[in-house]
């Protein structure tokens, strides 16, 4: 028999069974849709996240923080970590390190690994950094038409200040000699109007920073020791506690304390004593400089720090007084303490397309903490993995059942057509051709099945798209969704689905075609 023949017996065979056809054919389509639906939507998903993640700037940055010290058992009494009781090994462990945790509270704080010139300089020249950006901060007093201490002065690249500009501009340089300044700390100088407020533009603005860290250490005290706020102390408490900052601490006994409170207190004074993060033996130290008001930022309201995320810039958020880079380095660089030394964080900008993790894992490798895009990226690509597997997997299933019932379809189609089979046998046809001829079927019958099943998976997509995008826009918070669709449809898919389908019922074809085959020409002419 020719091809043309082939096609013709076996499309008769299955139209003398149209019911039994039909019925094998919707599984057929069913199972294909279903497999090339769940693999397009997750191509789909995947190519979403990398949209929405690499398309946005946040997640080529790297915030890289000091990391904290362990607990350091050197030079404890042993007595101090002594726990008492009957318990188990895991309580008394939990116990022994709070023993240890409070008894360190009442020494000086340990030094971290601070960020130095040569760290971000080796940061920076990793493949892929692009930008490497550092801020430095401190507590002054600013004085225009009045003063006001205590303000948090910030120094460092400015530029993620411009969506909050409420007046002027950004310093025109790094070194230029301008600040920008919150609108409440304007407020508190004086400027109260709007129109005072754009009139303080070009106005002078002396800097104080260094030793003036009275003011805050009252707050410290307050929260380690939930005594009366500084606003309430006497003159006399005032002026004892300005002694005890200044690093007295056999003078603990000037206040009416108590034993545990008297040696929480000596822990902090001797921590702001000894530390080199604080003012190491230049507790007096100051510095004073005069620059132009260039610009005037809103504050942050609560909701919106709420909203920050851990790479917005705390520095930024909370500042009072912003002076570009180098101005700013010039500043603080004349404290003895600041001079030369490093820095707590570093925001690591890094070259769209580069390798992150790799960046991440070099920064990790160096002794610090980083926060980035690049481990949620991960976790949520896992994820979508996990969840098309799932899919995909239940589509297998159902394109399981199909090729069962293609094969139930023909074993009973060989058992209604014996007689057929014996006369083909009997003019000539062989066993590979009759083995052919029932394989032929099941491959039309997946063929067609398949571009059936890709037609209704497409056709559902466009309805599931909108349906699917939305429910992730209500999760999104209002950031604008950066992808068009969640469902991917390549050439392979489209070829692959009905090569796999096709594939899958000629072999579930396998056993009646050879059944058919066997069957013994004379045997068939004598049935029925």
């Amino acid at each position: 028999m020719n091809p043309l023949q082939f096609l013709k017996f076996a499309l008769h065979g299955l139209w003398r069974q149209k019911v039994r056809t039909a019925l094998t054919l919707v599984g057929v389509t069913v199972g294909t849709c279903a497999l090339a639906f769940s693999v397009a939507l997750g191509l789909g998903l995947r190519q979403f996240i990398d949209n929405e993640f690499k398309g946005r700037d946040d997640f080529w940055r790297v915030l890289v923080r000091v990391d904290e010290l362990p607990p350091d058992e050197t030079g404890v009494p042993p007595h101090e970590l002594e726990v008492k009781g009957e318990m188990s090994a895991e309580r008394k462990a939990r116990i022994r390190e709070q023993l240890l945790d409070r008894y360190q509270r009442t020494r000086p704080p340990r030094r971290p690994k601070l960020l130095t010139p040569e760290n971000l300089d080796a940061i920076a020249k990793l493949p892929g950094v692009a930008e490497v950006r550092t801020f430095r901060t401190g507590d002054g007093r600013a004085t225009g038409a009045t003063t006001v201490p205590p303000v948090s002065v910030v120094s460092g690249p400015l530029a993620d200040l411009a969506p909050r500009l409420i007046a002027g501009r950004l310093p025109a340089s790094p070194d230029a000699r301008e600040v920008v300044v919150s609108e409440f700390t304007m407020y508190l100088l004086g400027f109260q109007s709007d129109a005072q407020l754009a009139r303080a533009l070009d106005a002078p603005l002396e800097l104080v920073v260094g030793g003036v860290k009275n003011e805050p250490s009252f707050a410290m005290l307050r929260a380690l020791l939930g005594r009366k706020p500084p606003e309430e102390l006497t003159p006399e408490q005032v002026k004892a506690l300005k002694k005890l900052t200044d690093a007295l601490p056999k003078k603990i006994d000037a206040f009416d304390l108590s034993a545990a409170e008297k040696l929480a207190l000596a822990g902090l004074l001797a921590g702001q004593a000894d530390t080199d993060y604080e003012r190491p033996g230049d507790s007096g130290k100051t510095v004073t400089d005069t620059f132009r008001i260039c610009g005037v930022v809103r504050v942050l309201t609560h909701a919106e720090k709420k909203k920050n995320t851990p790479l917005d810039a705390w520095e930024l958020a909370s500042g009072d007084v912003f002076l570009p880079p180098a101005t700013g380095d010039a500043l603080f660089n004349k404290l003895p303490w600041v001079k030369d030394r490093g820095v707590f964080s570093a925001d690591v900008r890094v070259t769209p397309g580069a390798d992150l993790p790799a960046i991440v894992s070099a920064v990790e490798a160096m002794g610090y903490k980083t926060h980035s895009g690049a481990k949620w990226f991960a976790a949520a690509k896992r994820e979508v993995t996990l969840i098309a597997a799932g899919l995909n997997l239940f589509a297998l299933i159902a394109l399981f059942v199909a090729a069962v019932g293609i094969t139930n379809t023909l074993v009973t189609s060989v058992i209604e057509r014996t007689k057929e089979i014996g006369i083909l046998r009997a003019v000539g046809a062989t066993r590979r051709q009759i083995m052919s001829l029932f394989l032929l079927e099941g491959a039309l019958i997946g063929a067609l099945g398949a571009l059936m099943g890709l037609a209704l998976a497409r056709g559902l997509a466009v309805w599931g798209d909108g349906w699917v995008r939305s429910l992730i826009a209500q999760q999104m918070d209002g950031e604008k969704m950066l992808s068009t669709t969640v469902f991917v449809f390549p050439w392979w898919l489209w070829l692959g689905s009905v090569a796999f389908a096709v594939g899958a019922t000629t072999l579930a074809a396998l056993y009646p075609a050879r059944r058919a085959a066997r069957i013994n020409p004379i045997e068939a002419l004598r049935f029925g």
